[in-house]
């Protein structure tokens, strides 16, 4: 590890020497981040750590999930449970899996208390994604405890229209399709798509994905913007708690609609209003009946079906007294609403709950930027209907150094609301309607490198989880849940990006974890998840990702990605009590390309796609027992036209 840290402090110093034989604008990322203080910032200006991704570059690669993204991320790791469509889960800087907050245009996608499947979630109206690492909840709430993503859709260039569609490994197909229009100062876009896979197991393994999506945007004085996105996916799975591939009819189905309204307005020369509202709709169900005709009492049975519902209204206010200060006040309400019914018949046991809760909060951040740094300090105060008041508060600050390095540093606080099941449940388990919120304490330093050619940053990280919630059996009537445990995480992650040439981008990073159960709580004794001394469970020890994107010839773009993953702690659930294992490590590697297969000059572009992931072939488990896939190969045709 310290040879690589020495790599690439040394890269920060010969980028300077880099930038000097090539001084060229670079278009591959973004110059304005939204997510990490709300408002639009330079990048050059951004204290807190950030990544930006141009997710068409991905997708023109082949790349079709956002997770297949977020794995080429220092900081975060990526569990599947097994084949495509299978439960998702993102760990930030060892964070729990419910402490990344997911945005698709402002709108959390989080169930409420943070839980997020990202399996569903593809690239296929996706503009850009930001990731920002670090406490983020004085901007956006609870949930925002060791980072946030958020993905943006596509806003209309026009006229344009884009068709696609290919197949390969596991019966996969997928289609895409959309097109986008601007009129005056009006403009218009939408998508399609339509992913579809049998799955890697023998059979009950199929996984399909559809989406549609609009968006509507308005130019001039008052900019404004509604989209639409709605996703319907079904996913079959045939193995048990245990990985065994044993049951031929369990499946679940989920639908999400999110709508989103923004809108701003210049009050005089120095002041912008924003307004926004935000509303999500989600539905799903699990169904695995009886497994046969032999099981005529259907006691292996188990279904379930739920709905949640966000309404969310925010209005910020920009104030910049100075051409380098700017005050940033904001308001917030949001309602949310979850319903679940759930029967076992095996277990016995049964929960039904409807219940909603609200909150409003109120934050505020200065923000300054000169010639020798820039800063960030903020704070925020969050009163729930049902957990009560939570404050939080952050502080950033970058120092500007010669030869282009930058010193950045940062101190925050972060919560997590309980869930609805941990507060509202019956039947099993009895909810807990005083629970706190999960919270955390976390720093940062780092040093960085921005330059025409080479981008290189090292941060340090340090978290400290407190009043984590966790389950215990009392009696029927007592609560079920408490705040009793504590955990912390800190580690080290690189980020670098080499533009070589106006044609060949070299991308590496790496994250190298610690993590460490400080109080077990309720859990103790063979099979815990958490054991007093021990690592969190299925977050690596190391991750280390090198790629880059080129152009072969004058019709050929290759992409090329290899990952290496440390070994994690996790448990195997095929006997009880669970057994502690260690998932070994390894390495994949990925190949993507597209050809055009049409003249430079003609008005349609017609391109070849192909991709191969895990070219090897390589076994290797990010659950225990569950195999994820071996090599997959893509090959489609994508056409376009317009702008």
């Amino acid at each position: 590890m310290i040879r690589l840290v020495s790599l690439f402090v040394a890269a920060m110093f010969v980028g300077g020497a880099l930038a000097a034989q090539d001084a060229r604008d670079s278009t591959s990322l973004p110059r304005i981040v939204i997510t990490a203080d709300r408002v639009p910032v330079p990048i050059a200006q951004v204290t807190s750590t950030v990544t930006v991704i141009d997710a068409a570059v991905l997708r023109a690669a082949g790349v079709t999930h956002v997770i297949d993204v977020l794995r080429r991320v220092p900081g975060l790791s990526i569990a599947r449970s097994g084949s495509f469509g299978g439960q998702a889960s993102v760990f930030t800087r060892g964070g729990e899996s419910d402490y990344t907050k997911v945005l698709i245009d402002g709108v959390a996608m989080n169930d409420p208390g943070g839980s997020v499947d990202l399996a569903a979630l593809t690239l296929d109206d996706v503009e850009r994604i930001e990731v920002v690492r670090g406490p983020a909840s004085v901007v956006h709430g609870s949930d925002a405890v060791s980072g946030v993503v958020q993905v943006f859709t596509r806003r209309a260039r026009g006229p344009a229209v884009h068709l696609s569609a290919g197949g390969g490994s596991y019966g996969s197909s997928v289609f895409d399709g959309g097109a986008s229009l601007i009129a005056g100062r009006l403009g218009a876009s939408a998508s399609v798509a339509r992913h579809a896979t049998d799955g890697i197991l023998a059979f009950n393994n199929r996984y399909e994905n559809t989406l549609a999506g609009a968006r509507l945007t308005l130019a001039g004085g008052t900019p404004a913007s509604l989209a639409f996105r709605h996703v319907d996916n079904s996913f079959a799975y045939p193995t048990d708690g245990a990985g065994n591939v044993v049951d031929r009819n369990a499946a679940r189905e989920d639908r999400r609609s999110s709508l989103v309204l923004d809108a701003e307005r210049p009050l005089g020369s120095r002041i912008v209003a924003r307004l926004s509202g935000g509303w999500l709709d989600a539905a799903g169900r699990t169904d695995d009946g009886a497994d046969g005709p032999a099981d005529t009492l259907g006691l292996h049975t188990y279904r379930s079906q739920g709905s949640m519902r966000r309404r969310q209204l925010a209005a910020t206010v920009q104030w910049a007294p100075t051409a380098t200060h700017a005050v940033v006040a904001g308001a917030e309400w949001a309602g949310e609403n979850q319903r679940l019914s759930d029967s076992s018949n095996y277990a016995f046991e049964r929960s039904h709950f409807a219940a909603d809760r609200n909150t409003r909060a109120a934050f505020a951040q200065v923000m300054g930027h000169g010639n020798r740094g820039s800063y960030t300090v903020g704070g925020r105060i969050d009163r729930n209907d049902v957990y009560g008041t939570f404050r939080t508060a952050r502080a950033t600050a970058a120092l500007t150094l010669p030869a282009g390095l930058r010193l950045r540093g940062g101190l925050g606080t972060s919560f997590k609301a309980p869930t609805f099941f941990e507060q509202f449940s019956t039947g099993f388990s009895v909810g807990n309607a005083r629970l706190d919120p999960e919270r955390a304490t976390s720093w940062e330093a780092a040093i960085d490198r921005r330059g025409d050619r080479l981008d290189v940053s090292a941060t340090w990280f340090s978290q400290r989880f407190r009043d984590l919630i966790q389950y215990t059996y009392l009696s029927p009537t007592d609560p079920s849940y408490f705040n009793v445990a504590e955990a912390r995480a800190q580690g080290l992650e690189l980020e670098g990006e080499v533009r070589a040439t106006s044609s060949t981008t070299v991308r590496a990073g790496a994250t190298f974890l610690e993590t460490q159960v400080d109080n077990a709580g309720f859990d103790s004794g063979p099979g815990a998840t958490f054991v007093n001394g021990s690592r969190l469970l299925r977050r690596p020890s190391s991750t280390i990702s090198i790629g880059g994107t080129t152009r072969v010839g004058s019709r050929t773009n290759l992409d090329v990605q290899a990952q290496r993953t440390g070994r994690r702690d996790d448990r195997d659930f095929s006997g009880y009590p669970a057994a502690a294992v260690v998932l070994a490590a390894y390495t994949r590697f990925d190949v993507g390309a597209q050809v055009r297969l049409t003249p430079a000059a003609a008005t349609t572009a017609v391109r070849l796609v192909v991709r191969a992931d895990n070219v090897f072939g390589v076994r290797y488990v990010e659950v225990a027992n569950f195999q994820a896939p071996r090599r997959n190969l893509f090959a489609g045709l994508r056409a376009e036209w317009g702008r």
